[in-house]
């Protein structure tokens, strides 16, 4: 499936899903919504990670 809101990505058949906001991972499997995800932190408005792009 391709997502156009959501970061996910495969790896051995296992996706990944990640936070819009900092780059974490979020939840495993195949199928996930495709909407912009946020962890608890990010959404709190208190999260210190930083996304990294290109991973």
């Amino acid at each position: 499936m391709d997502y156009e809101h959501a970061i996910v990505k495969f790896e051995d058949g296992i996706g990944n899903l990640f936070c819009n906001g900092c780059g974490i991972i979020i939840a495993e499997g195949t199928q996930h919504e495709d909407r912009e995800h946020y962890c608890t932190m990010c959404m709190s408005g208190n999260c210190k990670a930083k996304f990294k792009d290109g991973n």
